[in-house]
Parts: C-alpha cells; structure tokens; sequence
C-alpha cells in the first residue's frame, strides 16, 4: 500500500458543511523577507501601535491580528487559501468522519459568481433538488456578489438545527428558484455497490474520499474478486473529493507498480515537484469504467486520471468540474493556522485538471427535459403540487405514477410521461432509502453498461 506522505497535501473543500481535511503541519517561521517586506512590516507594526494608544475605543489584539491575516490572504485572490480560527480547526477535524452539520454543498467562486461543485449525497441540498452548476444569488434574502468565499460558507452553514433559504439561477429557467434547506447532522456513506441486475456487472459508487473509503473501497473489490465479477463500473459523479490520500490508496487497489497516479507542481521555478507512484499489486484486475460528471472535482478527478492515463479504463459521462490545486495547512499554534495553495494536479500524462477538467472518452450527457416539461415542472413547483399530491411514505407503484400523472394534468402541468414518473421518483426517494443505482433512468449508466459489454 501507498506510504503515508510525512507531509500531506489536502484539497480546500469549499462546502457549506465542509469536507475533506487539513492536517496541519508545524514549521518554524524562517525569514527570508527582502527590504521592501521589513518596510511593510514596519508600517503594519506602527499602526499597530497607533490602535493601541490612539483609537478611541478598546481594541482587542486578537481581532486586530487575525483580521490582518486574512486580509493578507485575501490580497491573494485565491479562493482556496484561507485563514484557520479555532472555529474553522474545529470544524476540519469532523471533515473526513463523514459526519457533517450543515445543507451538504460544496461551493466555488467562478468569474465572481457562486457556482455549486456538487451536492452531496444523501444531504438537505440534494434532497432538495440543488444541482451542480447552479448559481447561489441570495442567502437568505440577501445579495452576495463580491462576498469572499469564507463568509459565505459560514452563512450557509449557520445555527444548526435552522433552516437557510437559497436563490438560485439555473441554466434553462427564466426565473430564479428558492430552495429552503434544512441545518441538520448527517451521516454519509462513503461507498456503495452491488451487482448490477441481470448484468453480472459490478458497480461500485465513490461518494467522497473520506478516512474509511479506502478501507469500505477494498471490501467491494473484494467482494467482486469473490463473486467472479470481471467488470466493474466505478462512479464518481457528483463526488467533490476529499483526501489525496484516500484517492491514491483507492488507485493503487487498480493500477500495478510503479504505475503514476499523479503528480504536483508548485510554483513556476520552485523546484517542487512530487510524482505519487503506485508501489503495491493491484487489488482488482479486471475491466474498468468510470462515470463522471461536472459534480466529479478534485480527488475524483485524480482517481479518473489515474484510471484513463494508465489504461485501465475509460470515463464516460462529461466533463469534471476542475477543481485541482493543492491546498496545505500549517499551523501556527495548536488551534489556528493557515490553507494555502502551494500546488496544482496534474494527470500521470501531465494534462492540468484545474481549472480545465477532464474530458470524459465517450461524452454522454444526462436526459435533459423537454422545453414543454420544463414549463410543467414551473408550474408543479409554484402550486407546491409535490408537497400537496404525494405523501412522504408513497411507493414508486405502476398505481402510484397512473394517479400522479392525471392529477397533474387536472392542475395544468401537462408533463410528459417519462417526465412525470422521474420526478415522482426523485420526490419519493428524498424520504426512504434511495437504491443504490437506478437503470430506469440514469442514461450514463446504461451507455456504461452498453461499452463495458461491448455491446
């Protein structure tokens, strides 16, 4: 198995209940400061002491300097770099446990707009139909443009157990959409598989790359070892990613040694490069397919790199989000410390993720509906018809789908009727346990199905 990195490079998860992990590494301070910077740093302490002896109202040092450490950071225009209080610290350490409190999104700032990576599963955000890609306006009622990425996320997350509302711009609709999310703990189940019906086709769902995913990961594959399964596909849509670690122990279960996984560049110059290899047998040999989507950042872009440039497999879906730099933590004592971007990922054929994603081998985009049934979901949403027509313990019957689509109909929502039953079911499974893959309607599965078949 992939050695434990003495130093371990993490993804910043941008996530209203925020995911992944930091783990903070201790260095003394080391000055290399040219002139210029022992100036500033003569103006900052002079107003420093300006504060202290001249402003009118007491001033707390604490406040003074962490607000000048984020603005130090904030100068640098990165998203992902930040400053780490001992609120923050606390909340990194329930990051990779999988448990969260919160609405379960990750978020990103893109040309000045708040862009959802991904809705997590199983979370309040998904539940409620938020869809990677759509654009955060408003928190609870109140405009967010130029907001830094950090105050953002703490008015997502907010009080626990309280609800927040969300305006959101979706491509395809006229008008804004509200969403209000439940403030609640959940709990995310990192891995899921079976074996597809009647395929004899594994199917293997990554839902983040947590400190167990490797271990839930190695329990699938050898299930399907045991089980005589020769083909196996892999999915990591709508994963936003997690720990690097997780991501190359999981790819090392797949690829052979001495196999390139990834590597990392830092500043144009620096000198630091580190190229992550493969240094064990594989777990599982046999044929790989991995599903994508723009919901796949990070961690899953890494794992899908891996799989392609290695010829272990091909992606199909569309392209992944491109979200690929390396954040580090260093701490600064032992409950405050700083994320800073020192690198970014690049695939083991030296393609740069971020910022750019990766283009799946065969594009297969989800079924999008119909212009007339876009107008019917307007309609079903402003009438409340779901809340209304559908109780919270309904079954997904042939019954059930007849009598949903003649209600439908009699308040003016005329969807069609493949429309109809997607979204009875969606609407079903946001209140009991979702199967864990879905051949009716999940279009990227079947053309899966179809090119690992060879069919």
């Amino acid at each position: 198995m992939f050695k434990k990195l003495k130093e371990r490079h993490v993804h910043l998860l941008a996530l209203a209940f925020l995911t992944g992990l930091f783990i903070g590494i201790n260095f003394s301070f080391l000055s290399s400061a040219t002139e210029p910077a022992h100036k500033y740093l003569d103006y900052f302490h002079r107003v420093y002491q300006i504060i202290l002896t001249e402003y009118v109202d007491e001033a707390s040092p604490r406040d003074m300097f962490y607000g000048a450490i984020r603005g130090m950071i904030n100068a640098l225009g990165d998203p992902f770099s930040r400053f780490l209080d001992e609120k923050s610290f606390e909340e990194l350490k329930e990051m990779t446990t999988g448990k969260f409190q919160g609405v379960g999104i990750e978020i990103t700032i893109q040309d000045g707009r708040v862009v959802v990576v991904t809705p997590i599963e199983d979370s309040p955000a998904m539940k409620a139909g938020i869809l990677s890609g759509d654009i955060i306006t408003r928190i609870d009622g109140k405009y967010i443009k130029g907001q830094k990425l950090e105050k953002i996320v703490k008015m997502i997350r907010g009080i626990p157990n309280s609800s927040v509302k969300l305006e959101i711009k979706r491509r395809g609709y006229d008008e804004p959409l509200e969403f209000e999310l439940e403030r609640v703990p959940v709990k995310i189940t990192s891995v899921d598989y079976d074996i597809l019906k009647d395929k004899n086709i594994g199917y293997l769902k990554i839902k983040n790359f947590g400190s167990e995913t490797t271990r839930d990961a190695t329990k699938a594959l050898k299930f399907f070892n045991g089980k005589g399964i020769a083909k196996i596909i892999i999915d990591v849509r709508n994963n936003p990613g997690g720990l690097l670690t997780s991501s190359i122990e999981i790819s090392e279960l797949l690829l052979g040694p001495g196999k390139t996984i990834v590597s990392t560049r830092g500043k144009e110059g620096s000198g630091r490069v580190q190229v992550f290899k493969s240094q064990s047998e594989p777990l599982y040999t046999g044929e790989l397919m991995v599903l994508v989507n723009r919901g796949s950042a990070s961690a899953s872009e890494i794992l899908s790199g891996a799989i392609r440039d290695n010829g272990r497999g091909k992606l199909l879906g569309v392209k992944t989000f491109g979200k690929a730099s390396v954040q580090k933590s260093f701490n600064l004592d032992d409950n405050i410390g700083v994320a800073i971007t020192v690198a970014k990922y690049y695939t083991p054929s030296g393609e740069l993720i971020h910022k750019k994603g990766i283009k799946p081998d065969y594009e297969v985009p989800q079924d999008s509906f119909s212009e007339n049934d876009m107008k019917s979901l307007k309609i079903i949403r402003d009438k409340k018809l779901m809340e209304k027509l559908v109780k919270n313990d309904s079954d997904y019957t042939p019954e059930a789908r007849e009598s949903f689509r003649r209600q439908i109909a009699v308040n003016g929502a005329t969807l069609s009727d493949k429309g109809a039953d997607f979204i009875l079911k969606d609407w079903i499974y946001r209140f009991k346990k979702k199967p864990i893959y879905d051949l009716e309607f999940d279009t990227q599965l079947n053309e899966a199905v179809r090119h690992i078949s060879g069919k």
